[in-house]
């Protein structure tokens, strides 16, 4: 059941992280043209992290970011599937998913406003009302299940 719940929550984690990643993807894109990008970002590592545009874009420290986040979920992934089944370390592995939950949902929740943005643009909603709606849902989405995920680790099991 342990093994489940962690698997479930970092699943969580790579899903704040994939917000986060749409944030700079949207970024890129308002300074580059897709043409350009994809001329210049040939390799999956170019893809993820805009290494060869990241000066252009101005990224900053949201490139730095980026790549720690990703090798962090990396690292914490593989831990997941090779130690996440030995008992001896279910309580460091909680404790590290319990930091990457809390921190990721810290940074998704303030991305959620950029997000749902983008969202109502897409879709055209122009009701000031409704793109309030839209961001309380998004961030509110992200805190429920940073607590959902804190009362099962840390009171239900």
């Amino acid at each position: 059941m342990f093994y489940l719940g962690e698997i479930a929550a970092l699943i969580i984690c790579w899903l704040f992280y994939f917000e986060f990643y749409w944030t700079i993807e949207r970024r890129v894109l308002k300074a580059c043209s897709r043409q350009y990008i994809d001329k210049r970002c040939v390799k999956l590592s170019d893809r993820l992290f805009f290494t060869p545009i990241s000066g252009k874009a101005r990224l900053g420290t949201l490139y730095y970011i980026n790549r720690l986040l990703v090798f962090f979920l990396l690292a914490l992934t593989l831990v997941h599937i090779v130690f996440g089944w030995a008992e001896p370390l279910q309580g460091f592995i909680r404790i590290l998913t319990t930091v990457s939950v809390v921190f990721l949902g810290i940074i998704a929740t303030v991305t959620s406003r950029a997000s749902s943005e983008y969202i109502c643009a897409n879709i055209n909603v122009t009701s000031s009302k409704n793109i309030l709606l839209f961001r309380l849902i998004s961030g509110c989405s992200a805190v429920v299940l940073v607590l959902v995920y804190l009362y099962f680790a840390w009171i239900f099991l």
